[in-house]
């Protein structure tokens, strides 16, 4: 079945939608550009946190190959836990989460957890945005104390979350009673029910 058009050949906009925002690729540019100031923040706060405030003794110049496959690996870890938090949270609002792989404007790929079709109030969804933000981002610190093979992985996590940041920013931008539906690729706003 097909949406009916109207006299100029548009598709009508659904009752209650006010607009739909996706990421271009100049926003993945941008978010990559002010993803470094978090990335250098994080760097600075983990392994402050994982040498206990200690500067550590530079390193030899040399890259030995089981530490660094354990970072890739936790790294990647980290960022399917990053989604999971989303997924809680989703849950935690009525949500049915689904997550993915999703190839980007400028990044190669990008995990996502995702609930087209539930809407969430705006609080409910900057909930959801920046659980991962809070919750992992604090939890970095004395994980870190406890292992310095997670400063990397913590440091490129905060740095990450440009994006949670960026699409709260947007959800801000509407009225109070807007209601956000995230979609794998954006984000849909609808006017409250009256």
């Amino acid at each position: 079945m097909t949406a009916e058009t109207d006299i100029s050949g548009q598709v009508p906009a659904p009752d209650g939608l006010i607009s739909e925002w996706h990421p271009t690729r100049t926003t993945w540019i941008l978010w990559m550009i002010l993803s470094l100031p978090l990335l250098y923040v994080g760097a600075v706060v983990y392994t402050t946190a994982a040498f206990h405030g200690e500067i550590p003794q530079s390193a030899s110049g040399t890259v030995e190959m089981v530490p660094l496959i354990v970072v890739l690996l936790l790294g990647f870890g980290l960022m399917w836990v990053h989604e999971g938090v989303h997924g809680i949270f989703m849950l935690a609002f009525g949500g049915r989460p689904q997550f993915g792989v999703l190839r980007t404007g400028v990044l190669v790929y990008a995990f996502y957890a995702t609930d087209p079709g539930h809407r969430f109030t705006r609080r409910q969804y900057l909930a959801v945005m920046l659980a991962p933000l809070a919750i992992l981002g604090l939890l970095g610190i004395p994980l870190c104390m406890l292992s310095p093979y997670l400063v990397v992985p913590f440091a490129f996590h905060l740095a990450g979350c440009i994006g949670d940041i960026g699409i709260s920013r947007h959800v801000l931008q509407g009225p109070p009673t807007v209601i956000c539906e995230d979609l794998r690729d954006g984000v849909r706003f609808w006017k409250a029910a009256a």
